[in-house]
Parts: C-alpha cells; sequence; structure tokens
C-alpha cells in the first residue's frame, strides 16, 4: 500500500507501529524500504550486515533535468527521485533497529 510503485503523496500518516510492521514484512537487503511522513523522507537499508536508517536527498541535478523532460516537478517528483542519503540510526539486528525506531520521535524528520 505505502511503496508501491507510482503510488501518489502525500499519502495517509503510517504510524509507528504500522511501520514496524511493513518493516518486518519486507526484503530490506533486496531493496530500501522508504518511509516518513505524508512524503517520504527515509529509508532502511541493510549494508554489509548493518541495519541503516538513511534520510532521503535529492540531487538538483536529477531534479532539474527531470523539469526540464517533463514541465513540472512536484514533490512527488522529489520523493520518487531521492536517493537514500546520511545515516540517521544504525544497528547490528532488525530488532535493535525497531528499538530504537521506537524511540525516535514520528514521523521522522
Amino acid at each position: 500500500m505505502f511503496d508501491e510503485p507510482g503510488a501518489m503523496a502525500p499519502r495517509v500518516l503510517e504510524s509507528a507501529e504500522q511501520f514496524i510492521a511493513r518493516l518486518r514484512r519486507a526484503d530490506v537487503a533486496r531493496s530500501p524500504l522508504r518511509f516518513g511522513g505524508h512524503h517520504f523522507t527515509h529509508a532502511v537499508v541493510v549494508e554489509a550486515g548493518v541495519w541503516r536508517v538513511r534520510r532521503l536527498v535529492l540531487d538538483r541535478a536529477k531534479a532539474d533535468e527531470y523539469l526540464a523532460k517533463h514541465g513540472r516537478f512536484m514533490p512527488e517528483h522529489a520523493e520518487m527521485l531521492s536517493e537514500p542519503g546520511p545515516v540517521v540510526l544504525e544497528s547490528g539486528s532488525l530488532e535493535q533497529l525497531i528499538t530504537l525506531l521506537r524511540a525516535a520521535s514520528w514521523p521522522m524528520r
């Protein structure tokens, strides 16, 4: 529901517990799991066995190229083009990451 290709934002806010349930079902080792407020702002990734939450960042050149090609640029496009950037949280296991997520403000900013 929340991570479907082509899903339009803004979406209904997902509670921390709803996200944790989605995280438990996801294959994060294969593909980052995006989440956040009405527009996704973060992604969970697994890198060399380390679970990380990374803030999503948008490369300005990608945004400019998209705007030039399509003639419009909306928050949904920024979300779609954003890539995992700086590490916000890090842990050695999914359960440790869940503990950190439960202690964090929600939605993460």
